[in-house]
C-alpha cells in the first residue's frame, strides 16, 4: 500500500497513466486513477483529516502564546493590568485584530481564545489527542463543553471516558454520551441507608403524635 503522504502531496503531473502532453484529460482533483483500491483512497482522505486536527492543536497553542504575550505587556495595549489567566482582561486590540484576521465575529474570536487556553492549561490530554489526529476539533470542543464547570476529579474522569469514546464515535454521538455522564456526575450522591433513616424518623413522629403523653408508643 502506498504512503498516504505521497497520495496527499502528489500533484496532477504525477498521476499515473497520463502522458506528458495530457493525452488523457486529468480529473479536476488531480488524482485520477492513482489509487490502488478504495481503502487507499479513504486512507488518503483520513490522513488529511488528521492533519487538519493537528493544525487545530497547533493553532490553539499559538493563540494561547499570543494571549499570554499580550497579557504580559499591558502597557503596549489597551488592557488593564490583570493576571495572565484572566480572560476578562483581554486586550480589545487583540480581539479586534484576531477577528479581522480570521474573518469571524469578535465573539467567536473570544470563544476561540478561551478554548485555546482551556486546551493548553486544563486539557493537555485532549490537546495531545487532537495534535495526534486521534480526534477532530469538533470532538475536542464537545469534551471541553461538557467538562466545563466540573470539579477537577470529575472533570478528569469524564475527559478520560470521552477521549476513549471519541476515537470511535461522531461528535454528535459523543455529545449524547457526555450529556448523560455529566448529569450523573452532577447528581447529588445519596448516602447509603438514607431512605431507611428517613422512614424511621417518619414512623417515630407518627407514634409521638398518636400518643396522648407525647411519648413514643410501643
Amino acid at each position: 500500500m502506498r504512503s498516504n503522504k505521497v497520495l496527499v502531496t502528489r500533484g496532477p503531473a504525477d498521476v499515473p497513466g497520463q502522458s506528458p502532453r495530457g493525452a488523457a484529460a486529468p480529473r479536476e482533483s488531480g488524482f485520477a486513477s492513482g489509487f490502488a483500491d478504495l481503502t487507499e483512497a479513504v486512507d488518503a482522505v483520513a490522513a488529511v483529516d488528521a492533519l487538519l486536527a493537528s493544525l487545530a492543536a497547533s493553532r490553539a497553542v499559538l493563540m494561547e502564546s499570543v494571549r499570554e504575550w499580550v497579557a504580559d505587556q499591558p502597557e503596549l495595549f489597551e488592557a488593564p493590568e490583570v493576571d495572565a489567566d484572566d480572560l476578562a482582561g483581554l486586550a480589545p486590540e487583540l480581539v479586534e485584530q484576531l477577528a479581522r484576521a480570521l474573518r469571524v465575529p469578535e465573539g467567536s474570536a473570544v470563544a476561540l481564545i478561551e478554548e485555546s487556553r482551556a486546551l493548553v492549561h486544563e486539557h493537555p490530554r485532549t490537546l495531545a489527542a487532537l495534535r495526534g489526529g486521534h480526534i477532530t476539533h469538533a470532538h475536542a470542543q464537545t469534551i471541553l463543553g461538557y467538562t466545563d464547570g466540573l470539579r477537577r476529579s470529575n472533570r478528569l474522569a469524564l475527559e478520560t471516558r470521552l477521549l476513549k469514546r471519541a476515537r470511535t464515535t461522531t461528535p454528535g454521538e459523543l455529545s449524547m454520551v457526555a450529556r448523560a455522564e455529566r448529569e450523573r456526575r452532577l447528581r447529588p450522591e445519596r448516602p447509603t441507608g438514607a431512605p431507611v433513616v428517613r422512614q424511621a424518623a417518619v414512623a417515630r413522629r407518627q407514634r409521638l403524635s398518636a400518643s396522648p403523653t407525647g411519648r413514643p408508643t410501643r
